[in-house]
């Protein structure tokens, strides 16, 4: 049998407001939320980001990079599979290209970008109308009491024309961890096929 936690936690809420003349970004936590999906009390995970620093988030520009490493701990009494489900707002806006610096027309464009860690897997990355959503699955399984690498250590604004981005735009890093029990599947399984039995027991199909 197979149980899960859920816990959701907003990385941030990016908040972009123009002062003279240039448009400067304003990165600010969001109050942590737990979500219970199913739980019998033997799987359980807590979605923790040490290196979050408000200080670090004032007054951003096109291209900062802001220190925040969502890691998952197994609060539980099983061992687990975690996954981080991260999803990252898109934006039809013109950006800079890095090699002529020149303007891009507009188009649909995540907002941060973040370099997954090595320990990791990404196993889907899915478009919405606002949003691409990953899914990361941790490459070991992770015994009670022991917490995954950070599936990455910052992430960075992308390098929007000034002006695109204002004080309107509302944006979130929405970050989800699941923690699957270890046995749901045969031994050497890959993690695509264990997110895959999680899927389908929470949509109550199995």
């Amino acid at each position: 049998m197979k149980t899960e936690k859920a816990a959701a936690v907003f990385l941030g809420v990016s908040l972009f407001a123009a002062s003279s003349g240039l448009t400067n970004a304003y990165l600010t936590e969001h109050p942590k939320a737990i979500v219970n999906l199913i739980s019998s009390g033997s799987v359980d995970v807590e979605l923790t980001e040490p290196a979050w620093q408000p200080e670090n988030a004032l007054g951003l520009v096109p291209g900062s990079v802001v220190p925040k490493n969502p890691t998952a701990t197994n609060t539980g009494k099983s061992d687990a599979w975690i996954f981080l489900r991260v999803s990252v707002p898109v934006k039809c806006i013109s950006v800079v290209n890095p090699q002529t610096h020149r303007k891009e027309p507009p188009a649909d464009i995540g907002i941060f970008s973040f370099l997954a860690a090595e320990g990791w897997e990404r196993i889907t990355a899915e478009r919405t109308a606002d949003s691409i959503n990953f899914i990361y699955g941790y490459r070991e399984i992770v015994k009670p009491g022991e917490k995954t690498a950070p599936l990455f250590e910052s992430v960075t604004l992308v390098n929007y024309l000034e002006g695109e981005l204002t004080a309107s735009d509302i944006l979130q890093i929405p970050v989800e961890a699941v923690a699957v029990q270890d046995h749901v599947c045969e031994p050497g399984a890959a993690l695509t096929e264990i997110y895959e039995v999680y899927l389908a027991e929470e949509s109550g199909s199995i």
